[in-house]
């Protein structure tokens, strides 16, 4: 895969989210108040570490979900995947005058890190091409071969990205034939991005394949308790076996990268601000912020262990959890205020209903929340 080159200025995760929160948005409109210019975080300096003239340059690939990929920046290279050239592992990639290739992708599960994804829903294109049936009996056949070769679906805007063609409709009059193909856009494997010079593989993951977007419109949206309350047990009984698949996955990228790469897997920030809170606020019957916070603990604690499992397995240390980016962003001082009237004055995630954000957005990191991911990363990486 081609890779991104390195930029001497600072280089810069839902899908399941967008449609999710778009409904729930709607029914809070007002509620939520618009957040304050946030407060810069005092992440550790990201000063550049230019390599040896005797050495090659490190290489960085960015896995993952919208934690990794950029959502919340506001700053986009494209709003398929939300990548941007402002996320943490662009970022740590500059200070450490190392080369970047950003796979990283909203909505994202830890399957696509192994597998293809389709991204959005397919589209329809039609055209009509002059095919003589006499040299091409098979119009149909050499109809698709044109629409693809003349990029009818479009261009990808990305390297990873491609339109797969399948015919739908077709008919010839004559010389003239007239076709209907549907486009879908698929994303390749992430890991294919990973090769033999792969030094550094960064990712969060594992939040989607546990129910974020419910977890955020039944407890931080609509605040039903009972909702709620089913969509965070689901989430801890899932949280083991996730884990279990992220393991697997990380195996993989050390074995495409023939042993080379260190692999850092990041933790996510507290959601909320508070230890605690009841809904629905009139009249309190579940403690959500309890149990959404014991949900992330437990997620740390998992990945932890699960990190050390993999470090223990072939006796290395190029495993890495990097579980200060709690730390990094204040403990919760920087998360959502999740009261119905709410002040994200110091609020670090992108709050319900902000103006001019869209929704894959919501809940996601603004700029300051991606600086401090970036600090706790680097000073991991770095020591």
């Amino acid at each position: 895969m081609p890779r991104s080159a390195p930029t001497g200025r600072p280089a810069r995760p839902a899908a399941a989210l967008v449609a999710a929160l778009a409904t729930a948005a709607a029914l809070t409109a007002g509620a939520a108040t618009a957040p304050s210019a946030a407060a810069s975080p005092t992440a550790v300096a990201l000063s550049a570490v230019a390599p040896s003239a005797t050495t090659t340059a490190p290489h960085v690939v960015q896995l993952g979900d919208s934690y990794s990929a950029g959502n919340g920046t506001g700053s986009y290279e494209e709003r398929s995947c939300y990548r941007s050239p402002d996320n943490y592992g662009s970022q740590v990639a500059a200070s450490i005058g190392a080369s970047y290739t950003d796979v990283a992708c909203s909505g994202g599960v830890v399957a696509d890190i192994l597998e293809p994804r389709e991204l959005g829903d397919p589209s329809t294109k039609s055209a009509t091409y002059s095919i003589d049936p006499a040299r091409h009996p098979d119009q149909k056949t050499e109809w698709l071969r044109r629409a693809q070769n003349e990029r009818l679906c479009g261009v990808p805007t990305q390297p990873d990205f491609a339109y797969t063609y399948t015919f739908v409709a077709g008919v010839g009059v004559g010389g003239l034939y007239t076709g209907t193909v549907s486009c879908q856009l698929v994303a390749r494997p992430q890991i294919d991005a990973v090769t033999p010079d792969t030094d550094y593989v960064f990712v969060t993951i594992g939040g989607n394949d546990i129910g974020f977007s419910t977890i955020v419109v039944d407890c931080l949206t609509l605040r039903d308790p009972s909702s709620c309350k089913q969509a965070l047990d689901a989430a801890t009984a899932k949280a083991p076996e996730m884990v279990d698949r992220t393991k697997a996955a990380l195996r993989a990228v050390v074995a495409r990268s023939g042993g080379h790469a260190q692999v850092y897997l990041l933790s996510y920030p507290f959601l909320v601000n508070s230890e605690s809170y009841g809904i629905p606020e009139v009249a309190p019957v579940y403690d959500a912020g309890t149990a959404l916070n014991d949900l992330q603990r437990l997620g740390d604690d998992l990945k932890a262990r699960g990190i050390a499992e993999l470090d223990a397995e072939d006796a290395t240390t190029q495993y890495h959890f990097v579980d200060t980016v709690k730390a990094a962003w204040g403990g919760r001082v920087h998360g959502l205020d999740p009261h119905v009237v709410a002040d994200n004055s110091k609020a670090w995630l992108v709050p319900v209903g902000t103006p001019g954000r869209d929704v894959a957005e919501l809940v996601h990191p603004s700029q300051p929340g991606w600086d401090a991911t970036a600090g706790a990363l680097r000073v991991a990486v770095t020591g």
